[in-house]
């Protein structure tokens, strides 16, 4: 059988946990079935990683889509999706809640891939990838792997403080339509059994299974005591579930920790608008923006990491990534949602201020604790998130699928 993936975004370098885990997923998935690779470049020096990606996965057929050589009149369907995307972020401050419109170029290089490689089985990954199902021809099976239910995220962001009744009612909208799409699928993946289970509560009838996205485990990587006093966060402010953790984390949590130790540090791993870290530099203390490193031992070796996540669904790769590298989290309800970690046996979870800093600086001063809580997440990431795990699992779900 003969895959076609489609991403909405180049996959390599692996910037950001989305990225991660399709890149992860294709490195192993290669050896294993007949894949082909599609996915837009929206500008020319992005293609620079083209030769780096295609060396990563040289049993992958790789097409990307131009778009900057696509260009569009002002007028056009998909121009005018750009400019209401810019002003209800940048400008209205307002979830962005607008369903996707796809270049006709686009879909025509989409369908045209379908026939040339004679492809069995399309696969679109992410929201903004879900409603090409209504562009794909019925002679091909159609997979979606949901990495984030999309109206729940922004229904949890909504909650958080007062929108206006236009906003509640694209959201719910949203929710209609979604879940409409989803039910055009043969098959649907989630990242957890909750999302999937959410799904199905919510109307979602087209057959759903949960497959966990993973992180490679690499050698040689040992348990370390958190000698210094600092904590790390690892994720970009261009994803709205990071920068309103971030920001929650540094009005409310971060003043309880240094009260109780000066000397701690806070560091975050990612990209992050220029504008917001000004901003927050001048607003807090002892907090430094590292950017994307490409060792990140290096960087989280001995710190605590902080998940301090309240909107968004899906699973969260940083949390494994910490695991990975033996540093104890604290996280909230959220933030661990679907993962199999337990409060007080694996990592803490604390949903309020003074809890997740009491949950900081207990890890910081129980050497015990930080030991214990490390060697249980790591086991446990062995047993249930290993990479063969996990794509064994993937593989028994496109298995299932084709004997319908």
């Amino acid at each position: 059988m003969k895959y076609l993936i489609t991403l909405p975004w180049m996959p390599y370098p692996a910037t950001d946990g989305g990225k991660q885990g399709s890149f992860n997923m294709l490195m192993e998935l290669q050896n294993m079935i007949d894949i082909t690779l599609i996915y837009p470049v929206f500008f020319k020096k992005q293609m620079a990683c083209q030769y780096l990606l295609e060396k990563q996965l040289p049993k992958v057929k790789v097409y990307p889509f131009e778009y900057y050589k696509n260009k569009d009149g002002i007028k056009s369907q998909y121009s005018l999706f750009r400019l209401h995307r810019i002003i209800t972020r940048k400008f209205l401050k307002q979830p962005y809640l607008a369903t996707p419109i796809y270049k006709d170029a686009y879909i025509d290089f989409v369908n045209e891939i379908i026939k040339k490689e004679r492809i069995d089985i399309v696969q679109n990954e992410y929201f903004e990838q879900l409603y090409m199902v209504y562009a794909i021809p019925n002679t091909v099976k159609k997979v979606f792997i949901q990495h984030e239910i999309q109206y729940i995220a922004k229904e949890r962001l909504i909650q958080q403080r007062e929108y206006p009744s236009s906003v509640r009612y694209l959201a719910t909208m949203q929710r209609i339509q979604e879940i409409n799409a989803l039910n055009e699928y043969d098959q649907v993946i989630t990242m957890t059994d909750i999302d999937k289970n959410i799904l199905m509560c919510d109307g979602v009838r087209a057959p759903i299974s949960a497959s966990p996205s993973f992180i490679p485990l690499p050698d040689n990587i040992a348990y370390k005591e958190c000698e210094r006093s600092s904590i790390c966060f690892i994720g970009g402010s261009g994803h709205n579930p990071n920068l309103n953790g971030v920001t929650w984390f540094l009005d409310n949590v971060w003043s309880l920790i240094l009260k109780e130790n000066p000397n701690f540090t806070f560091k975050i791993i990612g990209k992050w608008d220029e504008k917001i870290k000004t901003e927050y530099q001048k607003k807090y203390r002892n907090l430094f923006f590292c950017g994307f490193v490409d060792n990140l031992v290096m960087v989280i070796s001995e710190c605590i990491m902080v998940i301090p996540i309240l909107i968004g669904s899906g699973i969260r790769m940083k949390i494994l990534e910490s695991v990975n590298f033996y540093s104890p989290f604290v996280t909230t309800t959220v933030g661990v949602e679907g993962l199999d970690f337990i409060n007080g046996k694996e990592c803490i979870i604390a949903d309020e201020p003074q809890a997740f800093a009491t949950g900081v600086l207990k890890i910081a001063t129980d050497k015990v604790l930080q030991h214990n809580l490390t060697k249980a997440a790591h086991e446990k990431l062995m047993e249930m998130y290993s990479p063969e795990a996990s794509v064994q699992r993937r593989l028994n779900i496109y298995n299932e699928m084709l004997k319908r």
